[in-house]
């Protein structure tokens, strides 16, 4: 359940989204959904550091968490920069691939709700084999449990 569905206010959910950002530099937002297709998580803070955001689809919250908390702390920590057309190894093995998102303010509410139209996000695919030629639809599917840790929020809806 999100942690507005649990009793939170939702002066009290951004609060706690704050300290996570306080404390870390960052914070996961998760929403889910009964289909895992529809579900997606983003972080929130990065914005603030002059970073992109990053968004990830299709994984359960366990997954989403671990993947953006390691980039997250890729960039917050070992100070590393990513952009569109960037690519990463996958835990897995397969290609990640970063794109620029548009029409991310449908997706990344709290990250747009905090730091405005400027927020870039960047939305990671899974490759199975080489990044494709530039083209708005990427196919990407889900990766087994990724290294990271960090802040978890509460799930929304």
């Amino acid at each position: 359940m999100c942690l507005e569905c649990d009793g939170w206010t939702a002066d009290e959910v951004r609060q706690s989204i704050d300290n996570l950002i306080d404390q870390y530099g960052w914070a996961v937002q998760y929403v889910e959904d009964p289909n895992l297709r529809r579900c997606f998580g983003y972080t929130v803070g990065l914005a603030k550091l002059g970073e992109s955001e990053f968004l990830v689809r299709g994984l359960d919250m366990a997954e989403t968490n671990r993947l953006l908390n390691g980039f997250a702390t890729s960039v917050t920590r070992r100070h590393e920069h990513f952009d569109n057309g960037h690519t990463a190894d996958g835990p897995d093995g397969r290609k990640l691939y970063f794109s620029t998102m548009h029409g991310a303010t449908k997706f990344a509410l709290g990250a747009y709700s905090r730091y405005g139209h400027g927020t870039r996000v960047l939305e990671i695919h899974f490759m199975d084999r080489e990044v494709p030629p530039s083209t708005p639809a990427l196919m990407f599917k889900s990766v087994s449990a990724p290294v990271g840790h960090g802040p978890v929020t509460g799930r929304k809806r």
